[in-house]
Parts: C-alpha cells; sequence; structure tokens
C-alpha cells in the first residue's frame, strides 16, 4: 500500500507543478500585448510630461524695477526676449538654467541664445582660458544682459544664488 501512496503523491506533485506552468503560460499568453506596449507607454508619457518648454532655456526674469521673481517678456516662446537693457535705468536679467551634467557645448548655446555671447566657441574660449570647465555648477543663474563675458563665466563657477 505504500508503494500506492508514494505513485499518488508523486503524481499529484507532478500534476500540481503542471497546473501552476498551464496557469502561469496562460497570463503571459494573454498579457503579452501589454507587456510589449510598456516601453511605448512609458515613453508617451515622459513627453506628455515634458510641458515646461522653458526648462533649460534663457528667460528674462525682469529688470531692476521690477519686484523679485517677476517675468518680463514673451516668455512661452521659450527664448529670450529683447536686447541688452531696454533703457539707460533699467537692466534686464536673464534667468539661466544650467542641468548637472550638460557639456560645454549645450551651456554655451544657451549663453548665444541669451545674446550673451557671440558664438559656442567665444564661450568655450573663455572657459578654457579661465580654467572653468570642471568648475561649472548646476543651477538658475540670474544674470544681467549687460554682464562681460568673464562675468558670465565667474557667475556659473559660483553657486546659483550666489
Amino acid at each position: 500500500m505504500g508503494k500506492v501512496k508514494d505513485i499518488l503523491y508523486d503524481i499529484s506533485d507532478i500534476l500540481t507543478a503542471f497546473c501552476i506552468v498551464v496557469v502561469a503560460g496562460i497570463v503571459i499568453w494573454v498579457s503579452i500585448g501589454h507587456i510589449m506596449e510598456y516601453p511605448s507607454m512609458v515613453a508617451a508619457e515622459s513627453q506628455k510630461n515634458q510641458e515646461n518648454t522653458n526648462f533649460g532655456l534663457a528667460v528674462p526674469v525682469g529688470d531692476d524695477t521690477t519686484s523679485e521673481g517677476a517675468v518680463t517678456g514673451n516668455a512661452s516662446t521659450g527664448s529670450a526676449v529683447g536686447g541688452k537693457g531696454t533703457s539707460d535705468s533699467a537692466v534686464e536679467l536673464y534667468s539661466i538654467y544650467i542641468n548637472y551634467g550638460e557639456s560645454t557645448t549645450v551651456i554655451a548655446q544657451k549663453f548665444v541664445d541669451a545674446g550673451l555671447f557671440d558664438s559656442v566657441q567665444q564661450f568655450n574660449t573663455l572657459v578654457t582660458q579661465m580654467n572653468a570647465a570642471s568648475s561649472i555648477k548646476a543651477g538658475n543663474f540670474i544674470i544681467p544682459a549687460n554682464a562681460t563675458p568673464e562675468e558670465v563665466i565667474k557667475k556659473i563657477t559660483t553657486s546659483p544664488g550666489a
């Protein structure tokens, strides 16, 4: 009788394992479409969450006569608006955000777009001359439109807000 019991137990163990494998296979087979769509869903969601088109771009933030943090110009376009100061007494300020790990070329393009440098090459040359490439900090920098290129480099090599 013991031999029959052992056979029944062995068969029930095999049948239980087989049922588990079949159920897992059915679940995977039914869900494979959703599993394969997941990467595209994540990509679409990350695209949808990128609504702030000004993130990382130079945006004028006001002048000396406005309250702290006031935004002037057309900030929704994602580009700097205005020239190097709109009047003799008011100096336009630019808020330029530098992301951690950005290359000097990307950073330079932000300053060229704001009109603080004439070219990416000018920015990179000055950074090299001042030995500042490894000292550039990440963060949001408020820079006056009339700042000299040397002042801009000094500003971005110190902590934001300093």
